[in-house]
C-alpha cells in the first residue's frame, strides 16, 4: 500500500474508527489546513478533538474505507466510504464522502474533504427523510 493511502487510512483507523485523539499530530503536520466541514482554516488539534468527539457521539462502531485512491505528486484524492449505525437507534448508516490531501512527508498539511452529511443526519433521524427531495421542491424543512 502507497504511504500517503496507508496514512490516510491510519488516520481513519486509528483517530476515526478506535477514538485515538492523541494519535492526531501523528498523521497531520503542525500548520495542516482544511477546507470542507470546518471552512478554510487552520484547525487547532482541540477543534478537531471536539469534531471527532462529537461525530463519534453519533454513531456506534465505526468502519472507514477507501474504495478508490489516486495519487499524483504530493496529492492523494480518495473515495471515503463510512459504515456505522446510529448510538441512538441503532439505523444502520452507510455514507460516501471525498478527500484531498497534500501530504509532506508522512503528514497530512492540507485536505480537502466533503461528505454526504446531509444523507448521514437523514440516517441518524435528525433530519427527515428525503430531506434533499423536499428542499429542491423549495420547501422549508420544518
Amino acid at each position: 500500500m502507497p504511504h500517503k493511502v496507508k496514512t490516510l487510512q491510519g488516520w481513519y483507523d486509528e483517530v476515526w474508527t478506535q477514538g485515538d485523539l492523541d494519535a492526531i499530530p501523528k498523521f497531520l503536520a503542525p500548520n495542516a489546513r482544511s477546507r470542507g466541514i470546518m471552512g478554510d482554516m487552520p484547525f487547532s488539534i482541540e477543534d478537531l478533538t471536539e469534531l471527532v468527539t462529537m461525530v463519534r457521539e453519533l454513531l456506534g462502531d465505526i468502519e472507514i474505507t477507501l474504495p478508490i485512491t489516486m495519487e499524483q505528486d504530493d496529492w492523494l484524492s480518495a473515495l471515503v466510504e463510512i459504515k456505522s449505525h446510529s448510538a441512538d437507534t441503532g439505523d444502520p448508516v452507510h455514507v460516501f464522502g471525498q478527500v484531498i490531501a497534500r501530504f509532506e512527508g508522512e503528514q497530512i498539511a492540507e485536505v480537502y474533504t466533503g461528505t454526504d452529511s446531509l444523507t448521514l443526519f437523514e440516517q441518524l433521524g435528525l433530519l427527515p427523510e428525503n430531506a434533499m427531495a423536499v428542499m429542491l421542491s423549495g420547501n422549508r424543512l420544518r
